[in-house]
């Protein structure tokens, strides 16, 4: 039996709090397990079953028997899974300490989360954009990704254009401030 434990906190789409996760492999079965707070001991695990497919993609089950088909790879330090379609990067969490997530949160960028290029840039300069409404589609490993603002704002700048290649980190649009939200008093 091969164990592997502990902490992740998700970057992309949205920052989070940090989690526990453990990952138990006994007789060639995988077995998924993630506490949603670091701190929270006494909550239940969620649990997922794995079963492999080819290479770094295959399924999984939830406890509830739901299936859902994922692919992941590790970029430098981050791991990026694809569930069901969806991106999502983590990275392992290097303190316990609560609320010590990145700033990115209510960064003004919306930034690559993985080199790839860009397929199509959804918004324009001087567009309105909610919180996680998709901004621009990008193709990286041979899967399409959806990107999505990390906050409501206006698009300051678009800073790529369809068939550009990008980098990680790379910025792909500035967001100002939303001039309709209520001004604090």
């Amino acid at each position: 039996m091969t164990t592997n434990h502990g902490e992740l906190r998700e970057t992309y789409p949205a920052p989070g709090e940090p989690f526990q996760f453990r990952l138990q492999e006994r007789g060639g079965r995988l077995t998924f397990q993630v506490h949603g707070d670091s701190d929270a001991e006494s909550d239940p695990p969620v649990e997922f079953t794995i079963e492999p497919g080819v290479g770094n993609q295959g399924v999984c089950r939830t406890g509830s028997g739901q299936l859902h088909r994922f692919a992941w790879a590790w970029v430098g330090p981050d791991l990026h899974l694809w569930l069901d379609g969806t991106l999502r990067v983590y990275q392992r969490a290097e303190s316990r300490r609560r609320g010590s997530g990145p700033a990115t949160a209510q960064s003004s960028d919306v930034l690559a989360p993985m080199p790839g290029a860009v397929l199509e840039v959804m918004v324009a300069e001087g567009d309105r954009v909610e919180q996680n409404q998709a901004v621009v589609l990008m193709e990286s490993m041979k899967m399409e990704l959806v990107i999505t603002a990390s906050r409501t704002g206006v698009v300051r700048r678009v800073s790529v254009e369809p068939g550009q290649q990008v980098d990680r980190g790379m910025r792909l649009l500035e967001l100002g401030p939303d001039p309709d939200a209520e001004a604090p008093a």
